[in-house]
């Protein structure tokens, strides 16, 4: 709480930090609104893409390579490469008042380096004209003040967007019927959100509401749960589609059952999540039915399902049938620590399980 307290003062004491220190010389001059004009935008339907659509970006943010002539055009093939500067926004804090202001704010400078298309045009931003403007409109968006240093870590292209442009596409939101709390998690869980125009958000939108045959209030449901699928690789949702259906065995409406319960089931690794259905259902005999009503055992780590499945082996306790005694919830199997899982589900030690670890 007391994190949260001292992150909020800094926000506070950022958003009024530039107008107290011009005050003297833009006496007469109107302070910074608070909030920015809302922009009413055109009601967009959720679009059904045809079979010849396929907004399919794979990279939310455009890598500096698509710039490049040595990448693109191959008549340059026979040019010696060229080797990027390395740029180290760290070394420049000190002499730096925007990214001072951005490391009180929570950012990890460090983590832009990586963006190596990021360095020319951030140091060049003004804080009172072209940050600090974002940050009041994320607020008022309902994304916590303790999380905006994750948010521009995440997302530093946001600084280069216009407050016009993240209006319309929060009031796209608004005209869907996603209230307040929807929008302020949507924004808060996907920082890269922001990045897509209401044409592409209502193209996804109108994609997943027709591949998995869901009704408005389902849409939003999803979008909001997991908010990340909504701007993920569309492609890798078809390809998933297929490892649930054809790999896995679940039919049409079980698959919406789990996109519903667990829509991160489809950010995970396609090989992966069938191993471990695998595992599930043919060594611990666990049915479709069984997974659907405990989808979180399908997000659980391989090795800590075989791990604990093979102790209350060893012990004649691997139950999983709850019409037959001695029954163990699929839940009390991924859950809780080690110690608690040995003691209270095993009905075993620490100690025992983790001798009996060593041996596998």
């Amino acid at each position: 709480m007391l994190r949260h307290s001292l992150r909020f003062k800094h926000v506070k004491f950022l958003l009024g930090y530039t107008t107290i220190r011009n005050q003297a010389q833009c006496a007469g001059k109107e302070v910074l609104a608070s909030a920015v004009q809302q922009i009413n935008p055109p009601v967009i339907s959720f679009q059904k893409p045809g079979p010849h659509v396929l907004d399919d970006e794979l990279q939310l943010i455009p890598s500096q390579d698509i710039d490049n002539p040595l990448v693109v055009d191959p008549s340059f093939e026979a040019v010696t490469p060229i080797v990027s500067p390395s740029f180290n926004l760290a070394s420049l804090v000190n002499k730096s008042e925007l990214l001072q202001l951005m490391v009180k704010l929570g950012v990890s400078i460090h983590q832009w380096e990586r963006k190596t298309d990021v360095h020319p045009w951030v140091m060049a931003l003004d804080f009172k004209k072209d940050v600090q403007p974002i940050i009041q409109f994320l607020v008022d968006k309902g994304v916590a003040s303790e999380s905006l240093g994750h948010f521009f870590t995440k997302n530093p292209y946001i600084l280069k967007s216009s407050i016009e442009d993240l209006e319309i596409r929060a009031n796209y939101l608004h005209s869907k019927k996603f209230n307040p709390e929807m929008i302020s998690r949507i924004l808060s869980r996907n920082p890269h959100w922001l990045l897509f125009s209401p044409e592409r958000i209502d193209n996804r939108l109108g994609f997943v509401q027709q591949t998995f045959h869901l009704t408005g209030d389902e849409v939003r449901a999803v979008a909001t749960k997991e908010s990340r699928l909504i701007t993920s690789s569309l492609q890798d949702i078809k390809l998933m589609n297929f490892g649930f259906k054809e790999e896995m065995g679940f039919e049409a409406h079980q698959i919406k059952e789990l996109l519903l319960a667990k829509p991160k089931l489809w950010l995970m690794n396609k090989s992966m999540l069938v191993d471990r259905f695998d595992y599930l259902h043919n060594t611990m005999k666990m049915d479709h039915e069984t997974l659907l009503r405990f989808p979180a055992v399908l997000t659980c780590r391989g090795f800590r399902l075989k791990q604990r499945h093979e102790f209350l082996c060893h012990l004649k306790r691997a139950q999983y049938d709850p019409k037959l005694p001695r029954y163990v919830s699929p839940l009390q199997l991924i859950r809780d620590s080690d110690a608690h899982f040995a003691v209270h589900i095993a009905r075993s030690s620490i100690q025992d399980f983790n001798d009996f670890c060593k041996t596998m």
